[in-house]
This record gives C-alpha cells, structure tokens and sequence, in this order.
C-alpha cells in the first residue's frame, strides 16, 4: 500500500538546511535562521493550541416510550476534576406539559454514601401555560459535607400521556442550572455546562412487546 505525502504548498520558498555546503560560521547561521523561517512558513514549528480548562457538567439523558408509557431520565454528575468538588445542584428543567407529565424524581445510590438529600417540584411556567418546569435541588448535609460522586446522581420519572403525538420529542431544557463546592459558606463552581435531555415520542408499533425475564423475575 502506497503511503500517502504531505506536500508543501508552492508559494513556500525552497528550504536549504545547514549542511556540508556551508563554509563558514557565518553562512551557516544564516542558513539556520532560513531554515526555521522555512518551517515556520509551512507551519511545522507553530506551537500546539492550548486545550480549554475543563468544565463541570450536567447532563440529562435522551430516552423514548410510545403514549400511555413511563420514562426514567438520568441526570449526571461529571466533575471537571478531584480538586474541584460538588457540594449542591440546583436545576429548573423546563418542558411540555401537554405531552408528558412529571411523577417524581428518584434518588441514586451514589447518594447514600455521601449524606445526600434532594427535593424535586413541578409547577406550571407563569409565561407558558403549555410548559411545565420542575425544580430540583440536590445536596449533600451534614456538618463535615461531602462531595457528590461522578455519575448518576437523580433519576427523573415521567409519564407519556396518551394524546403525546408519535415520531416528536419533547425537550428537556435548563432554564437555570448552578452547582456550589461543600463549603461553608458555598463557592460557585465554572465554568458549568448543562447537557439538555429529550424524551421521544414513538409510534406503539414501532417498539415489540417482549417479555423479559430480567425485569419480571
């Protein structure tokens, strides 16, 4: 198989490297300094970009369900390092409440093993009556407070309700998003991203009704 090459452009002048073709001290410094204005030219010496500094996140995850069905979306934790630790989350998620409805909000294992504590409200959007927006608040108590683990931190139950029109998604949008270390008093941590999830609507031929041993046994 023949490798393939990397050309330089033409508009780039012909480099002559410091060789046996120098006879002098002289000649050869500036051939030297040629040489790396050359490389410089075909952008070979340009130094690396540096990478942007790592942020927390937030994420929702994308799930599906045909009308009349139930949903469990996750929401992550991804910390953007040890040396940055997540005390508190604090979300407003908004979302159409005319095709799904919010059933409560779960905790996650991980959880348990640092004192965690949470409270979910859903409540009708003031400037949309069609939007629904649910309000969470997640932290760790105690008087020495933990950070809250890396991973699945709350699980959010929904209903699809049996008008929810097949083949459309339903967005599971942050209207606000905030999380603090376990300091006291509480630091706001950033830079923060907050991944969005979505639920999609499936028509119910589209998903076969197969018995599973896992989840009846």
């Amino acid at each position: 198989m023949r490798k393939a090459c990397t050309t330089v452009p033409s508009s780039v002048i012909p480099c002559v490297w410091p060789f046996a073709g120098a006879k002098t001290l002289g000649a050869r410094i500036l051939l030297s300094i040629a040489s790396m204005l050359c490389l410089a030219e075909a952008g070979i010496s340009s130094p690396p970009q540096v990478a942007p500094a790592r942020a927390t996140r937030v994420s929702l995850g994308t799930v599906s369900s045909v009308p009349r069905g139930q949903v469990v979306v996750p929401l992550f934790l991804t910390p953007a390092s040890p040396e940055t630790p997540v005390g508190s989350i604090s979300a407003a998620i908004r979302f159409d409440g005319k095709s799904v409805s919010f059933q409560r909000a779960e905790k996650g294992f991980l959880l348990d093993g640092v004192g965690g504590a949470f409270q979910a409200e859903v409540s009708k959007d003031a400037t949309d009556p069609g939007k629904s927006i649910i309000r969470l608040e997640v932290s760790t108590v105690g008087e020495n407070r933990k950070a809250l683990r890396q991973g699945l931190v709350v699980s959010l139950v929904f209903h699809v309700e049996a008008g929810a029109a097949p083949d459309t998604q339903v967005a599971l949008a942050f209207d606000k998003l905030s999380v603090a270390t376990p300091d006291t008093p509480p630091k706001p941590i950033a830079p923060l991203v907050g991944q969005e999830g979505a639920i999609e609507i499936l028509k119910p031929e589209a998903v076969p009704y197969v018995g599973c041993f896992f989840f009846t046994h």
